[in-house]
């Protein structure tokens, strides 16, 4: 399980595209000022509404293929659970090879509200543990942080695999 590069890349493309369409309004809508005239909001709208819309289509695009993967991805494992193979899971070997920063960023986003006490990378990447503090209690969730968000994991059995891992853990 893998994050799509094409989808991060277009969704980067469009996020730029955002951006260099706002700057640009700004500096064609600045340039009637240079011979007299007022800042002009025609031109101004037209490259920035231009570039908003254009990348917001990149944005899109970028969503589904990442949506798309998912459902790839689930119906593989279906696949293979119905023909009788066993779900072949990695195990990295070193499990903090693919945890990245901006996983923590997800997380601390997705439990904004939370007092979290620990991120631990698990046996199958993609998917992490977060222990959090709720009062005197503390819980432990599976978090998955494939997309560009994070979220809960609702399939149970790979909950109860990463969770039965963890507890395994020193």
């Amino acid at each position: 399980m893998y994050e799509n590069r094409i989808a991060k890349v277009l969704f980067i493309v469009g996020v730029a595209q955002i951006t260099i369409g706002l700057f640009v309004g700004i500096v064609f809508g600045l340039a009637n000022v240079d011979y007299g005239g007022e800042f002009s909001w025609a031109l101004f709208l037209t490259w920035s509404i231009g570039g908003f819309i254009l990348g917001i289509l990149f944005i899109g695009f970028a969503e589904n293929i990442q949506l798309l993967q998912r459902i790839y991805l689930k119906m593989s494992n279906e696949e293979e659970m119905e023909t009788g193979e066993e779900l072949s899971m990695e195990y990295p070997s070193d499990s903090n090879e693919w945890f990245l920063p901006e996983d923590r960023e997800k997380i601390g986003l997705f439990y904004k509200n939370e007092t979290i006490l620990e991120i631990v990378p698990s046996l199958i990447e993609g998917y992490c543990i977060v222990k959090l503090e709720y009062g005197t209690s503390q819980f432990v969730r599976v978090v998955d942080i494939q997309g560009f968000g994070a979220s809960e994991v609702e399939d149970g059995e790979i909950k109860s695999s990463i969770i039965t891992w963890y507890n395994k853990q020193p």
